[in-house]
């Protein structure tokens, strides 16, 4: 009688079963569970869903869409709120893409276990050992070119470009220490356009008052210390 393995849940054939059958069952093990696990490419549509939603896990050769959580790479899509996806709580590698442009996706292990947050736009590359999730690799976010009135997310990057009018950039409500975001003067129009930086009720540089940044071609960075100092300029 076959059995399943726990990770990957690649049907293992008992000893002595499936006379002149063992041959698609390997097959089936090869073409699906394994090559999904290793190579496989999976858009996770959260549209038509609720959060949180438990990725599907089924025993043996599967669809993608039957054991999501064997792909090596999954992209979530179509959610138009923050939301929370259920991972087994077993070893994996995972490459996950967050393809919304404004919403968060928290991955979790099981239905309470240790949480890993994916910022809009971000690709991350995690493993897990059951208990906790590891980042091995991130894809730093790409430069964003913002004209008008915008909440940052930790890690963003940004072109501000104030030349039709000066606008504000508001940064992330409950930051984490070590949260890092960078502004850039692109078209030398903060003397004549400010960029004003709303705090967001932290403290910025130790003051509880907006940034207002007047310099023609001004290029910084903000890292939150904790709720004491609060943001603090990487350059001034």
């Amino acid at each position: 009688m076959s059995t399943y393995s726990t990770r990957l849940k690649i049907e293992l054939i008992g000893s002595g079963e499936q006379s002149n059958a063992w041959g698609n069952t390997t097959n089936n093990n090869f073409s699906q569970s394994i090559e999904q696990s290793i190579a496989g490419v999976y858009t996770k549509n959260l549209g038509s869903s609720s959060s949180p939603v438990t990725l599907t896990t089924n025993d043996g050769p599967q669809t993608q869409a039957n054991n999501e959580a064997r792909q090596a790479a999954i992209i979530f899509t179509g959610h138009s709120s923050d939301f929370i996806i259920q991972f087994p709580a077993v070893e994996k590698l995972y490459f996950l893409r967050n393809a919304s442009a404004s919403n968060k996706i928290t991955a979790r292990l099981g239905s309470s276990g240790n949480t890993f947050v994916i910022n809009p736009g971000r690709n991350v590359f995690l493993s897990t050992d059951g208990t906790n999730w590891f980042e091995i690799q991130t894809q730093g976010s790409d430069w964003l070119t913002k004209t008008g009135t915008y909440t940052a997310f930790a890690g963003d990057k940004i072109f501000a470009n104030t030349t039709s009018s000066a606008f504000t950039i508001t940064l992330p409500a409950s930051p984490t220490v070590g949260d890092e975001i960078r502004f850039v003067d692109v078209a030398n129009t903060f003397d004549t356009n400010n960029l004003t930086v709303g705090r967001n009720s932290e403290k910025i540089d130790g003051a509880t008052a907006d940034l207002t940044v007047a310099t023609e071609g001004a290029a910084f960075a903000l890292v939150y210390s904790g709720s004491s100092f609060g943001w603090k300029l990487l350059e001034k």
